[in-house]
């Protein structure tokens, strides 16, 4: 999920501007009703501030982008903007200041977006690890939001019928979230069902814990709202108010692990973006670009992330203990995808080749001798794999020798020989040269101008900057 793009240079009140404006019953002021949203803007104020500016821009959108069957302004004003370059169809400036004396005139309605809450919340079945944190505040902040204003809006009957609607809603949205994330970690890293099940439950405690929070700070942050010249209509758009509360409960303390919870959010992060790991190499694997021993580096290198994360206490005694039992399911997981790929180019042939036999001794050689430099060289990473290196050198030519059909020969000769060297400039093309140049100037190494070796050492030491931070 990528943030927002925050309107700039419009004069609009924020959430507790211009406190001596006019004041009038909310209740009694004539409304703006709006259309649904369209799926086509990024979600609001995921990872950035959401403004004023930002809430009136996106009412814009949902009026103006809106295309109806066989009408032609709504046609013509749509062509326009494209052909203008305005592909995210935002507005001028000028139709923007028109817009907000219409909001200050006329409020804005306490009818609920459905369509348009729903695809934000469908979108968080697929979170990167990374942003499990955000999304977890993102969902509870819309979720108190919502609520809050349909308490503020109906009554009674309509007041329950529409709660039904945001309670299928969000039990959908968080089934979504958890049942991806459970995925990700059972199909990378192989975890039990009783893990999984600890997971599920801390996700289930962190998300109220969030909750419970917001709705302690939504009266503040409706009385913030409720001032200037805006607070007719900023109160009733959720994802303005959701924002705020945001800003309120920052919840930096990302280690703790709250009662009824196995795992903190920072435990949660951190298997995830391990899981994302074993999931490329799985994948990978599973078309061909890995064999046992680049998949015996590769994991490895992951694992000893792991097991630096476990010695510095960077993870709970808890996750420590998931993280290391479930290497083995995970290492079976990309053996088993690399097997089924040479089993299916073996096929035509209709006998079962040499070549299609996975090595595991080869795997799990290279692997150990990469864990065990790692424990005695004192956590030196790029050592590490210059151990297994070696050892993967011995490895895949005493498969060979004793199977010389197989896949070991001189392809992985190869591999080792290039494994230090820095690939010639003269293959490269002029755009790769550029694209690299541009790279070394924002301060990243290249990768296609590196080493196989400094490849693992950049990153390597990339992962020990990110964690020295905290």
């Amino acid at each position: 999920m990528q943030p927002d793009q925050p309107q700039k240079d419009i004069p609009l009140s924020d959430s507790a501007v211009d406190p001596s404006g006019p004041r009038r019953d909310q209740s009694a002021a004539p409304t703006v009703s709006l259309p649904p949203q369209i799926d086509i803007f990024n979600l609001k104020g995921f990872r950035c501030r959401y403004s004023a500016a930002d809430a009136a821009a996106s009412l814009w959108q949902r009026e103006n982008t809106l295309v109806r069957r066989n009408d032609a302004p709504s046609v013509a004003r749509l062509q326009a903007r494209l052909r203008s370059g305005n592909f995210r169809m935002t507005p001028t400036q000028e139709e923007l200041q028109d817009f907000l004396i219409r909001l200050r005139r006329d409020g804005l309605d306490g009818q609920m977006d459905w369509l348009g809450l729903a695809a934000e919340l469908k979108s968080f079945q697929d979170t990167p690890a990374e942003e499990l944190d955000e999304s977890l505040n993102y969902m509870a902040s819309r979720y108190v939001s919502v609520l809050d204003k349909l308490n503020r809006n109906y009554k009674g009957p309509a007041l329950a019928e529409q709660a039904s609607k945001l309670e299928r809603l969000w039990a959908a949205g968080t089934a979504g979230l958890s049942g991806g994330y459970l995925q990700l970690l059972q199909n990378s890293l192989g975890v039990s069902d009783a893990d999984a099940q600890a997971v599920q439950s801390s996700l289930d405690v962190l998300m109220d814990q969030r909750i419970h929070a917001y709705r302690g700070a939504a009266a503040q942050a409706n009385a913030a709202a409720q001032t200037g010249p805006d607070r007719l209509w900023l109160q009733n758009h959720d994802a303005y108010m959701a924002a705020r509360l945001r800003e309120a409960m920052p919840f930096p303390e990302l280690d703790f692990i709250p009662d009824g919870g196995t795992y903190s959010v920072h435990d949660l992060t951190a298997a995830g973006q391990l899981a994302q790991s074993y999931q490329s190499e799985i994948e990978s694997a599973g078309t061909g670009g890995r064999n046992e021993a680049q998949l015996a580096l590769n994991l490895a290198f992951t694992d000893m992330k792991a097991e630096t994360l476990i010695q510095q206490g960077l993870v709970s005694g808890q996750m420590a203990a998931l993280l290391r039992r479930s290497r083995p399911q995970g290492h079976s997981a990309a053996l088993d995808a690399a097997g089924r790929y040479l089993l299916a180019a073996a096929q035509p042939s209709r006998a079962m080749s040499p070549s299609a036999t996975i090595e595991r001794t080869v795997f799990q050689d290279i692997y150990e001798a990469v864990l065990d430099a790692y424990h005695q060289n004192g956590g030196n990473g790029a050592e590490a794999i210059r151990a297994g290196v070696a050892l993967g050198k011995a490895a895949t030519a005493r498969a060979y020798a004793k199977n010389p059909a197989a896949r070991w020969g001189k392809s992985m000769e190869q591999y080792w020989e290039a494994f230090y060297t820095t690939p010639p400039l003269q293959k490269q093309t002029q755009a790769d040269q550029q694209i690299e140049q541009l790279l070394a100037k924002i301060g990243c190494s290249p990768r296609r101008s590196n080493s196989t070796y400094q490849n693992y050492i950049n990153d390597w030491q990339s992962f020990i900057a990110v964690i020295a931070k905290g």
